[in-house]
């Protein structure tokens, strides 16, 4: 079964909630005054059912002081029933309402022209050119002109084959999202608790998932799942839902709080989003979904604005809304570029502001420099789980680096070593390059010629060893015997360096020897002659072969013997 939900949207007294009761059989005016008054006051919700499709109706009021609840209606819905009285066409209200339907991000609907029964064909005719000029000069796209009369029931079968065609050209809302429910009432139930009501606009939910009431932070468990009435096991994007979540107090509860999963999204005050219509330094109420927020704007650069937000809000990369003058008259719309940005510098924006438009993740990337970037506030900056290894980044542990970053991190490290010599501690050397341990150990895998010694980093060429207690300790055990591998293993990291600056022979055979003692060992054999043999060399040296063949070997590597037959000769 496919989820999409619509609105009908247009001026008042154009139709809209008898045209639901005549498709659905539901009157949503359920308010008292609106019965009284006959004029819808806040949302009503209906469905109608095709075969694999559930269209779910969202019926939202008309008048111009009604524009609040007509924002909380459009901001959960995939597309729009426009609805228009044939006998007066397009007002005020209605061009209000397409400018509400654009700020959401919905370039489509589907006209139905109400109260034929009042009006000749001809003024039917003249509407719908003047309805398709509108549209066309708004850019939005037609999926077809409806006449219907909800008093004689005439059109309605007609309409109901142009909905289930249109709904099956609207892209469904994304179930593989993270989870995020729009709040639009809450109460309590005898014997059951707290429900929570709302339309899902992204993911699932199931009986027994923990839940977030954003922005309060109230954890809650779903024990119940109604979809119109109906106990289901599982929503989805595109339903209405009524939460049984005992938790949460419903008197804490304000229309346009968001229901989240546990640990997926982040709350956020300052926003960075693209907008128009807009002028900077002004107060204005940005609609977050259902909920407006008063937010302060500072122009960055084009259309790109920063956003500081009175209260905290839930939102992701790409999140579209309308803005209102605090007057409550409509002033432009905003996109989502970066929901939680970490550095707001004007400057900063400005030089990355087409790699944040073009790819987030990079810009983030950037953005977090050495600090790297979570990969869990990677996905929910973009409201769905990120595979790390999609990412064009240097994944160490939970974070991800970019490469640009971490080069010339490397090529700090290199400077910043050879200014001191060749050898810092590590403590100065963190302080100074704001490095974490992970980072440092990554950067250092790379490096062969740089090593850890002691709360030291050393340059392998340029580093000043002798003035550390543990080489001092190396050339002493080094001082009067052949040393093997795993007897040096506490000098492991020093060991290279030490052989590097010729303080230590490296023999083969995973043995070692000082240049003190192979000195003295030299001179003892130059004292046989000009040549000597391996027994000779074993006699005067003391050493067993396990010790002396690799000494020997050694040495003609070096170029101070060359073996003739049994003997060797000094040759320099």
């Amino acid at each position: 079964m496919r989820y999409i939900t619509l609105a009908t949207a247009g001026h008042v007294d154009h139709g809209k909630t008898s045209l639901i009761k005549a498709l659905t059989s539901i009157d949503t005016d359920r308010l008292p005054e609106e019965k009284e008054r006959g004029m819808s006051i806040d949302i009503g919700f209906a469905f109608l059912d095709f075969d694999g499709i559930r269209v779910e109706i969202i019926d939202i009021p008309g008048h111009e002081r009604f524009i609040r609840n007509a924002i909380a209606g459009l901001s959960s819905v995939q597309g729009v029933l426009l609805v228009i009285d044939a006998s007066e066409g397009p007002m005020p209200q209605t061009k209000e309402h397409i400018k509400l339907i654009k700020s959401f991000g919905i370039d489509h609907c589907l006209v139905v022209l109400t109260k034929i029964d009042k009006c000749e064909d001809l003024l039917v005719e003249i509407v719908r050119e003047e309805t398709e000029r509108l549209l066309s000069k708004e850019g939005i796209k037609c999926f077809g002109f409806y006449p219907v009369s909800s008093v004689q029931k005439s059109g309605l079968e007609e309409l109901k084959e142009g909905i289930y065609s249109y709904v099956r050209n609207i892209k469904e809302p994304d179930c593989h999202a993270f989870f995020r429910m729009n709040i639009d009432s809450a109460f309590h139930v005898k014997g059951y608790g707290t429900v929570l009501r709302g339309s899902c606009v992204a993911g699932t939910v199931r009986e027994g998932d923990t839940l977030v009431l954003e922005p309060l932070g109230i954890l809650g468990r779903v024990r119940k799942i109604q979809n119109h009435g109906r106990f289901v096991k599982e929503g989805r994007a595109g339903e209405r839902l009524a939460l049984n979540i005992p938790e949460m107090d419903a008197e804490l509860v304000e229309r346009g709080f968001w229901l989240v999963k546990k640990d997926e999204l982040l709350k956020t005050n300052v926003v960075l989003v693209s907008a128009e219509g807009l002028k900077p330094g002004k107060e204005y109420m940005f609609f977050f979904g259902m909920r407006g927020v008063l937010g302060l704007l500072r122009h960055v650069q084009e259309d790109a604005y920063l956003v500081r937000l009175s209260q905290k809000v839930v939102c992701v990369r790409g999140d579209k809304g309308p803005v209102l003058y605090t007057s409550g008259i409509y002033a432009g719309s905003f996109t989502v570029l970066d929901p939680i940005p970490k550095r707001i510098s004007k400057s900063f924006i400005r030089n990355h502001i087409n790699l944040l438009r073009d790819d987030l993740i990079s810009y983030q990337m950037l953005e977090a420099g050495i600090k790297g970037l979570k990969i869990k506030d990677i996905s929910a900056s973009l409201g769905r789980a990120v595979n790390p290894q999609h990412i064009a980044g240097v994944r160490i542990n939970d974070r991800i680096y970019s490469q640009g970053i971490l080069k010339e991190v490397q090529e700090k490290l290199t400077e910043f070593l050879e200014k001191q010599g060749g050898m810092v501690k590590l403590s100065q050397l963190k302080s100074k390059l704001r490095l974490e341990e992970d980072v440092l150990s990554y950067l250092l895998k790379e490096r062969k010629d740089i090593k850890r010694v002691e709360d030291y980093l050393l340059s392998e060429k340029k580093s000043k060893v002798e003035e550390l207690e543990s080489f001092k300790r190396l050339m002493e055990t080094m001082k009067s015997q052949i040393k093997e591998e795993k007897e040096l293993i506490d000098f492991k990291d020093l060991l290279p360096i030490a052989i590097k600056k010729g303080y230590i022979h490296s023999l083969g055979e995973f043995l070692y020897i000082g240049d003190t003692l192979f000195k003295e060992l030299v001179e003892k054999l130059r004292q046989i002659g000009e040549t000597f043999s391996v027994q000779q060399a074993k006699e005067r040296l003391g050493l067993t072969r396990k010790y002396l063949i690799p000494l020997l070997e050694y040495m003609d590597r070096k170029g101070l013997t060359v073996r003739e037959g049994n003997l060797r000769r000094f040759i320099r």
